[in-house]
C-alpha cells in the first residue's frame, strides 16, 4: 500500500534514508563514548590503584625492615652469649657440667654464673623474661624483675626439633607464659630459643628469651594501612596481631596462615575473601630473621575509596549507553535466550546433582555443540564420581587397617622375655598359661582381619592382657571387671580397652607405692554405651590432664601418647566426631577413662 508523506509517495513498512541513518549512526555513536568512558575509568583506576598499593608495599617493607634489624640485634646477642659461654670453659659450663652430678646442690657460684648469663639479656627492653634451663630440671632459674628457681618448668615444647629443621636456634610466636607474673605483666610472649649441649641433635637444656608483646604491638599498629586494615607476623605456630578491625572483614586464619607459608615468593601479594565475602588483598615481606611472614591485610574498598568517585562520574558519562544495551538485549534475547535458557535449565539441575541432561538440536550451531560437549562431560563426570568414591572407601579401610596395626609391640616383646625367664626358672606351668593367654590375647587382635569384634570378646583380650601383667608384676595390683551383660553382644573397635589399660598400669599403678587396682565397668545409656576404666595410681596434675583433653580435642596437637590417640581416632571413626575418649583425674587420686562408643557402627564404617 502506498500513501502520501510531506508531497511524496511512501510504501507503507518503509523508513526514510533519515531514519535509517540515525538507526545504523546513534549506535556506533553510543558504542564509542561507552567504550572511551571505560577507558578513561580503567586508567584513571588503576593509576589510583597502583599508588595505593606502592605505598603499602613501602609500609610493610619498612616495617619488616625495622623489626628486622631489632630482632637480628636480639640474635645476634643470643648467639655471641652461646659462643662465649657454652662453648668455652666459663664460669656458667663448669656449672653446667657440676649439675651432672646427682648430688649436685647449687652453690653462690652457681648462681653468680646463671645471673651473669641471664642478666645481659634483661636489660633490653623489648625482653620480659629470661630462662636457663639445663639436665631435666637440675638447672631451672629465671630472670624478670630478680632471679628465681623454677619449679616443674614445661621444656617440652622447646626440646623438640621442628620437621624439617636443621638449626638450634628457634624462635616461637605468642604463647601462654610458662613463668608466674605479676598483675601489669602481659599473660603472652614470643620466644627466641636455643639448645644447650649435644650438638643440638638431643639437647641437654634450653636458653629461652621471651619478649614482650608491646613490642611487636607497637611495631604492627604504628603504620596505618586503613580503618579496618592491620599488619600481622604469621609462623608456623601462630599469628599475631593487635589491631581491633570489623567483623565483616574476618579472614579464616588457618587458611591465610597456610597461603602465606606456603608460598615459595619472600614478598608479594594475595587475593583472598572474608568468611563473609568481603573482598581483601594481603601485601606480604618475609622477615630475614625468623622466616616469619608480614603481611599487610586491609579491605579493597577502603584502599580504593578514591577509586568509587571515578566510578561514578563514568556511570553519568555512561547512562545513555545503559537504553541502548537495554533495547539491543531485547532484540538479541528473542534469539539467543530459548537455548541459552534450556542450557542453563541443564546446568542447575546439575547442580542439584541430577546427572542427566536432555539434549535438543538448535539452529545455532553453537548451541548444539555446547550442549553435547555437557552431555559428555556430564558422563564423564558420573563416571569420576564412580571411581572417586570407591578410592576413597579403599582410602579409608586402608587407614583404619593402619592406624590399628601401628599399636606399639613392646607388649609382645616383654611377654616373650617374661616367658624366657619363666622357662630358664623351670616355671613350665606357669610359662604354658603365659604362652597360653599370649595366643588367645592375639587370637582376638587378629579377629580373622575384622575390624570390629563384640564387646564380649574385647573384655576377654583385656582380661588376658591383665592375666599376663599380673604373672609378670605379681601383688603389684588387681583387677575388676563389671559389665552389665546385655551389653556384650554390642559391636566395639577391637584393641579399644588395651591400650587404656596398658597406661593405667604403666603411667598410673607402677608409679604409685600403694597396691593397685584396676576396675573396668559398662553401662546402658540408650542410643549410647559408656565403658569406664579406673585406676588408683598416681593420677595427674590438672595442667597435663588439660593438654591430654586439648590434645583429643585437636588430633593435629602430638601431646597425648600414640595408643591413646589411635584408639580416639579409631572410635571417631566408626562412631562419629562425637564418640571416642575422654580423661578425669587428679593427682594422688587416680585416673578414670571415659570410652563412649554408639550401639550402632555409622553406615560408612560398617
Amino acid at each position: 500500500m502506498w500513501y502520501n508523506v510531506g508531497g511524496g509517495i511512501r510504501m507503507r513498512g518503509t523508513r526514510s534514508i533519515q531514519f535509517i541513518i540515525l538507526w545504523r549512526l546513534i549506535p556506533g555513536l553510543i558504542f564509542f563514548v561507552v567504550t572511551t568512558g571505560i577507558a578513561s575509568y580503567i586508567l584513571s583506576a588503576d593509576q589510583l590503584k597502583a599508588n595505593a598499593y606502592a605505598n603499602i608495599y613501602d609500609t610493610v617493607s619498612q616495617t619488616k625492615n625495622y623489626m628486622d634489624d631489632r630482632l637480628n640485634v636480639l640474635l645476634s646477642a643470643v648467639v655471641a652469649m652461646s659462643n662465649n659461654s657454652f662453648n668455652n670453659n666459663s664460669d656458667l659450663v663448669q656449672s653446667l657440667h657440676r649439675s651432672d652430678s646427682p648430688t649436685f646442690v647449687p652453690g653462690p657460684y652457681d648462681y653468680i654464673a646463671w645471673s651473669q648469663a641471664l642478666n645481659q639479656f634483661y636489660s633490653y627492653d623489648m625482653v620480659d623474661s629470661v630462662v636457663l634451663w639445663y639436665n631435666n630440671g637440675a638447672i631451672s632459674v629465671a630472670r624478670t624483675d630478680h632471679l628465681f628457681s623454677i619449679r616443674n618448668f614445661p621444656a617440652g615444647p622447646y626440646m623438640s626439633r621442628p620437621a624439617g629443621s636443621s638449626a638450634t636456634v628457634f624462635w616461637r610466636n605468642l604463647h601462654e607464659r610458662d613463668l608466674p607474673y605479676s598483675g601489669d605483666a602481659s599473660t603472652q610472649v614470643a620466644s627466641l630459643y636455643e639448645w644447650i649441649g649435644s650438638n643440638g641433635l638431643n639437647p641437654d637444656g634450653v636458653y629461652i628469651v621471651n619478649i614482650k608483646p608491646d613490642f611487636f604491638k607497637k611495631i604492627l599498629d604504628s603504620p596505618r594501612i586503613s580503618e579496618n586494615g592491620y599488619l600481622m607476623l604469621v609462623s608456623p605456630d601462630g599469628i599475631m596481631r593487635f589491631k581491633p578491625f570489623s567483623g565483616k572483614y574476618e579472614l579464616d586464619d588457618e587458611q591465610l596462615q597456610k597461603q602465606l607459608l606456603g608460598t615459595p615468593d619472600d614478598h608479594g601479594r594475595l587475593d583472598v575473601r572474608s568468611k563473609r565475602g568481603a573482598k581483601m588483598d594481603v601485601i606480604y615481606d618475609t622477615v630475614s630473621t625468623n622466616r616469619w611472614k608480614l603481611a599487610a591485610v586491609f579491605p579493597e574498598e577502603e584502599v580504593l575509596s578514591k577509586v568509587n568517585n571515578i566510578k561514578y562520574l563514568s556511570l553519568m558519562i555512561t547512562l545513555g549507553a545503559v537504553v541502548f544495551a537495554i533495547l539491543f538485549a531485547a532484540l538479541l534475547a528473542r534469539y539467543i535466550s530459548k537455548p541459552i535458557q534450556h542450557l542453563t535449565r541443564q546446568v542447575n539441575r546439575i547442580e542439584e546433582g541430577h546427572l542427566i541432561v536432555t539434549v535438543k538440536k538448535w539452529p545455532q550451531y553453537e548451541m548444539t555443540v555446547l550442549n553435547n560437549g555437557l552431555k559428555d562431560m556430564v558422563e564423564r563426570i558420573r563416571a569420576l564420581l564412580r571411581q572417586v568414591q570407591e578410592e576413597q572407601e579403599m582410602k579409608r579401610q586402608m587407614e583404619i587397617s593402619l592406624l590399628q596395626a601401628q599399636i606399639q609391640p613392646h607388649f609382645l616383646y616383654n611377654t616373650l622375655f617374661s616367658i624366657k625367664q619363666l622357662c630358664d626358672m623351670g616355671e613350665a606351668k606357669e610359662a604354658g598359661s603365659m604362652i597360653t593367654a599370649l595366643s588367645t590375647f592375639f587370637r582376638i587382635s587378629i579377629s580373622k582381619g575384622q575390624e570390629v569384634i563384640s564387646i564380649a570378646q574385647e573384655l576377654e583380650q583385656v582380661q588376658t592382657y591383665l592375666f599376663i601383667q599380673k604373672m609378670r608384676y605379681g601383688d603389684v595390683f588387681h583387677y575388676e571387671i563389671d559389665v552389665d551383660p546385655s551389653l556384650l553382644n554390642y559391636p566395639i573397635v577391637k584393641l579399644t580397652l588395651q591400650p587404656i589399660v596398658e597406661n593405667a598400669i604403666y603411667h598410673g599403678i607402677k608409679k604409685s607405692e600403694a597396691q593397685g587396682r584396676i576396675h573396668i565397668t559398662g553401662y546402658d545409656a540408650g542410643e549410647d554405651i559408656y565403658l569406664y576404666v579406673e585406676d588408683n595410681g598416681v593420677g595427674m596434675h590438672a595442667d597435663k590432664l588439660d593438654e591430654i583433653k586439648a590434645s583429643l580435642c585437636d588430633m593435629g596437637q602430638a601431646r597425648v601418647g600414640f595408643g591413646i590417640g589411635n584408639v580416639h581416632k579409631r572410635l571417631q571413626m566408626h562412631y562419629g566426631d562425637d564418640c571416642g575418649l575422654s580423661y578425669e583425674s587428679e593427682s594422688g587420686q587416680g585416673t578414670v577413662v571415659v570410652v563412649k562408643i554408639r550401639k550402632a557402627l555409622k553406615q560408612a564404617a560398617v
